[in-house]
């Protein structure tokens, strides 16, 4: 049991790299728009008063139902606006999106189910069934996110969307 636990998280670590480069070479395709991630975790600490608070710190290590924090750092190193900004983030196999936790300040959050070629509410994706009908999409169905950015982003201006996803 703690030798699988172990692999989990050692494997969590390789999950992070893959969702650093699937980030990354999105990037790639942006004309002068600069992706960064980070990848956090919430830990109980004491403060300096000796009162307990929440704190956000980078991921080494995580376990088998660890919530992750993730976050995409957007700049536009331009010198003209970039507009109709869309970023996709897939969702690696280990990890389950937390419902309702994509957040980022003037985006909008579409989902996948998919594997990213269709994107929309999750209220209104359907999944094909063995039998030839379909279901109404859940939570564990999503595959990728797309957060579109409502406004331009002025050079030199920089901007954050984040999701929160649990270790299977």
């Amino acid at each position: 049991m703690y030798k699988e636990k172990l692999m989990r998280s050692v494997f969590c670590g390789l999950g992070v790299v893959v969702f650093l480069f699937a980030v990354s070479s999105a990037a790639i395709a942006a004309d002068k728009l600069v992706l960064s991630n980070s990848v956090f975790q919430e830990v109980e600490v004491t403060n300096a008063d000796g009162k307990k608070e929440i704190k956000q710190v980078p991921v080494s290590t995580a376990f088998p139902q660890s919530e992750l924090i993730y976050v995409i750092t957007y700049k536009n190193t331009g010198d003209k606006p970039a507009e109709d900004v869309v970023i996709n983030n897939p969702i690696a196999k280990e990890l389950v999106y937390k419902d309702q936790s994509g957040k980022g300040a003037n985006a909008v959050l579409f989902v996948s189910v998919d594997g990213g070629k269709n994107y929309g509410d999750l209220a209104v994706l359907r999944i094909p069934t063995k039998q030839g009908a379909d279901r109404p999409a859940q939570v564990t169905d999503i595959t990728d996110l797309q957060f579109k950015l409502k406004k331009q982003v002025q050079p030199q201006e920089e901007g954050t969307v984040s999701f929160r996803a649990v270790l299977k």
